[in-house]
């Protein structure tokens, strides 16, 4: 059986996964449902601040600290008009201080809550334009007939709207061809 990484090692690609993955990182998204990492992995951000390969940053509204890598400064941000419809499992969905902390916005997966308590719906996914949530949607795919169907639309976005729902349709139909894809 082969030996085990040391710890060091694994504090190192978790971090390094971390950065690659979300770009801005703080200790709780590094060691999301892994708290007896979180000295470890402190030491290591230490380390890599005072060698400069991460810089701390200041996100407005953020209770805890943030850092990047120098050359993310530098890099052109993605977009404002590219949409994404994120799944209530994906990574930035499931860290909710992290979503909330930098988009200001608590999602609650729905599928277990009563149907007469539901605010957004069954499987509702926000959906991200540039960097806000403007929506969300509870969706649903229909194998049988080959049909993804909307069952709610509710807006979070304050005005504008009809330039916003055209680059969501736009997507909602790459969505759908995704997942009907055999």
């Amino acid at each position: 059986m082969p030996k085990a990484a040391p710890e060091a090692e694994r504090n190192a690609y978790l971090l390094d996964r971390a950065l690659r993955a979300q770009g801005v990182v703080s200790l709780d998204s590094i060691c999301h449902l892994d708290a007896p990492r979180r000295t470890a992995i402190a030491k290591l951000i230490g380390a890599r601040v005072r060698r400069r390969q991460l810089v701390p940053v200041a996100l407005e509204g953020a209770k805890h600290e943030h850092w990047v890598r120098p050359e993310m400064l530098e890099a052109p941000l993605e977009p404002a008009g590219v949409v994404h419809i994120l799944n209530p499992f994906d990574p930035l969905v499931i860290q909710r201080k992290r979503l909330a902390a930098m988009f200001d916005y608590e999602h609650r997966f729905e599928a277990y809550v009563p149907k007469e308590k539901r605010v957004f719906g069954y499987f509702a996914q926000p959906v991200l334009a540039g960097d806000e949530i403007v929506a969300v949607l509870d969706l649903k795919t229909d194998r049988e007939r080959g049909k993804l169907l909307i069952r709610k639309w509710t807006w979070l976005a304050k005005g504008g709207r009809a330039p916003l729902r055209r680059k969501i349709e736009s997507e909602l139909d790459r969505f759908e061809r995704f997942q009907l894809a055999t």
